[in-house]
């Protein structure tokens, strides 16, 4: 017949004729006492203290950092003691308690002053410590009516074993003479890239903050260079091909170009302007003889020795206007619009 059973962060089980396992907060695992080694069973028979002190030993001489191992506890004590083994929340430090189990009441002799009881219970330990020697000594608490008291299990060590190879030391170190080194895979460090572009960005925002205007001017001065070149290599490449059987084709497409230029720099529709209103403009009498000697080869195919002379003179007139803009521009501070050269048109 089964006592009575305490538990207030302890366990009993010095009871007479306990059978079976006590359930604690913790988990804990009912086993066979057969499961329980058969030397420490026998050992604790054979012993039978005494002094009545607990006994505790680890079932291993070495450890392993978080590899779990067992610890045995066990008490002979008289068969009409209450007897409290302490459970997964005390006792234990520095190791941790994972599992306990505990094994049935063995009772020798009869009669209540006679008769002596063997507890034992077996705890699952795990260490995470690095001290080589870790020793452990726990308690456990035996009442007797109104009183209880404390006994102190006999201590035991457990060694740490470590994986770890033994290392020389300082003192028998030597150099190394000479070292293979491994070719690494280069990798490209986006971090500084985009640290570089944005510092780039920053100096030319400051740049174009500073010099903005000077900049636009400089660049609308490029670009009517840019034209004004392209315009005397199409020009002097159309004169270059006037005679008397493409007289009528080379002049109208010259004055063509002519006219266009004319009216990217002025931004003025000379490509709507005849001939004559283009020489009132101007008001020069050498305009005026060119444009009329180039509407002699456009509409009558006429060629004549002053034809040449004639495009030499429009090609003049037209660098004329050129560099007139270009100071222009030199002198304003505003933002100056580009103009595109209107589509060509016939004469």
């Amino acid at each position: 017949m089964n006592r009575r059973k305490r538990h207030i962060g302890w366990m009993v089980v010095g009871t007479l004729g306990l059978h079976g396992l006590l359930t604690m907060p913790s988990a804990m695992a009912q086993i066979s006492p057969t499961v329980f080694p058969a030397a420490i069973v026998t050992t604790a028979t054979r012993v039978q203290p005494v002094s009545g002190r607990p006994t505790g030993q680890f079932l291993t001489d070495t450890i392993e950092i978080g590899r779990p191992f067992q610890y045995a506890l066990s008490f002979w004590h008289r068969s009409g003691e209450d007897v409290f083994f302490p459970d997964t929340s005390r006792g234990f430090a520095p190791f941790r308690v994972r599992s306990m189990a505990v094994f049935p009441t063995r009772t020798q002799g009869v009669g209540t002053l006679d008769a002596i009881s063997l507890d034992s219970v077996v705890y699952t330990l795990v260490s995470f410590e690095t001290d080589v020697a870790q020793p452990l000594q726990v308690s456990v608490r035996m009442t007797n009516g109104p009183d209880s008291v404390a006994l102190l299990a006999t201590p035991d060590t457990v060694f740490l074993r470590s994986r770890l190879a033994l290392t020389t030391p300082p003192t028998q170190l030597t150099l190394v003479p000479e070292t293979t080194l491994v070719p690494l895979r280069q990798q490209f460090n986006y971090p500084y890239l985009l640290l570089a572009l944005a510092t780039l960005l920053a100096i030319v925002g400051v740049i174009y903050g500073l010099f903005n205007r000077s900049i636009r001017r400089q660049w609308r001065l490029y670009q009517l260079d840019q034209r004004h070149i392209r315009f005397l290599r199409e020009f002097n490449g159309l004169a270059r091909g006037l005679d008397a059987a493409t007289a009528a084709d080379i002049a109208n497409q010259a004055i063509i170009r002519w006219k266009a230029y004319l009216e990217s720099l002025e931004r003025q529709p000379y490509s709507s302007l005849t001939s004559r209103e283009i020489a009132d403009r101007f008001g020069d009498e050498q305009v005026t003889d060119a444009l009329r000697e180039a509407d002699q080869m456009i509409y009558g195919a006429a060629f004549s020795e002053q034809s040449q002379a004639a495009l030499r003179t429009l090609r003049e007139v037209a660098d004329q206007v050129y560099r007139g803009r270009r100071d222009e521009l030199r002198q304003i501070t505003i933002p100056i619009e580009v103009v595109s050269a209107p589509a060509e048109t016939d004469v």
